[in-house]
C-alpha cells in the first residue's frame, strides 16, 4: 500500500504535531515518554503525526536518537509520518537530505516539508527520491505565519503550476488565511494540502481547504500536546486524548 493509500485509509484528516517543549512538559516526564504516550492517546484520531525536527534537534543526537524511537514506534501502528524539516537545497546537497529523510535511513518519513524558495530545480533531488520511495512532499507555498505573503506571493505564479503539473506534489497551505487557501484550492484542485495554524495559531474557517473534493490534512500541535497543562499527569493524559477527539470532529465537519 503506498503512503498516500494508506494516508487515506485513516479515515481523519487529522495531522497531530510533535513539538515537544521542555518546558512545557509534565513534570519528571523525559521529551520521549510524552511523545510516546500521546502517540499511544491519539493515534485512532489521527490521519499522520507530524514531528517538527527542530524540537528534537535542539537536544543535539540525543534528541535525533529519540525521534528515532517515535518514529519506529509510530511505524509499528501504521500511521503516516510527515517530517517536518522544510529542507532546501542545491545538487547534492538537496540529494543527501532527500535520503536522509525519503529513503530508508533511521530518520526516515512518508512525506517531507520541502522549501522550494532556491528555485524549482531544488526539488527535483527531492522528488526524484520520493518517486523512488513511494514518498511524498509537500512544498512551502503559504505558509501560517504573519508575514507570509512578503516572498510568497511574488513566487506563487512559479509554484502553484509546478505543483498542478507533478501529482505526488503536495502544498503547505496555512489555515490563518481562509480567502487565500480558497484561492489556492480553486487553482490546485487536486492536490493534498498540509494545512497548519489550526488552533493556537488561530485559524478556524477549514471549509475552503476541503471544497469540491479537495483533499487536506488539518495539522494540530499545541491545541493537542498542551491540552490539560498544569494538571497531574492522568487528568492530562485524558485532556489530551479529548483535545485530539475534538479536533478530528471539528475537522471532519468542516470535510464532510
Amino acid at each position: 500500500m503506498s503512503w498516500s493509500e494508506r494516508l487515506t485509509a485513516r479515515a481523519s484528516a487529522l495531522c497531530i504535531g510533535l513539538d515537544p517543549v521542555a518546558s512545557r512538559l509534565p513534570d519528571g516526564m523525559s521529551r520521549l515518554d510524552f511523545c510516546l504516550a500521546v502517540v499511544e492517546q491519539t493515534h485512532e484520531f489521527a490521519a499522520c503525526f507530524k514531528p517538527n525536527i527542530a524540537f528534537f534537534e535542539v537536544a543535539g543526537a540525543a534528541g535525533l536518537a529519540e525521534l528515532e524511537v517515535v518514529l519506529r514506534e509510530i511505524a509499528q501502528l501504521n500511521v503516516p509520518v510527515i517530517m517536518d524539516a522544510k529542507r532546501g537545497d542545491i545538487g547534492s546537497t538537496a540529494a543527501l537530505y532527500a535520503q536522509a529523510y525519503l529513503a530508508d535511513g533511521p530518520l526516515a518519513a512518508d512525506a517531507l516539508t520541502v522549501n522550494p524558495f532556491l528555485g524549482l530545480d531544488t526539488i527535483e533531488p527531492f522528488a526524484a527520491t520520493a518517486r523512488e520511495h513511494d514518498r511524498g512532499l509537500f512544498l512551502l507555498l503559504r505558509t501560517s505565519n504573519a508575514q507570509a505573503a512578503l516572498f510568497q506571493d511574488k513566487m506563487e505564479a512559479d509554484l502553484v503550476p509546478a505543483i498542478a503539473a507533478d501529482p505526488a506534489l503536495g502544498a503547505v497551505v496555512g489555515a490563518t488565511d481562509a480567502a487565500t487557501g480558497a484561492r489556492l484550492r480553486a487553482a490546485l484542485p487536486d492536490t493534498l494540502f498540509l494545512v497548519p495554524g489550526f488552533g493556537a495559531q488561530g485559524g478556524t474557517d477549514l471549509t475552503p481547504f476541503f471544497s469540491n473534493g479537495g483533499k487536506a490534512v488539518v495539522n494540530s500541535s499545541r491545541a493537542i500536546l498542551y491540552a490539560g497543562e498544569g494538571q497531574g499527569w492522568p487528568a492530562r493524559r485524558a485532556a489530551i486524548r479529548d483535545a485530539a477527539r475534538t479536533a478530528h470532529g471539528m475537522i471532519e465537519r468542516a470535510r464532510k
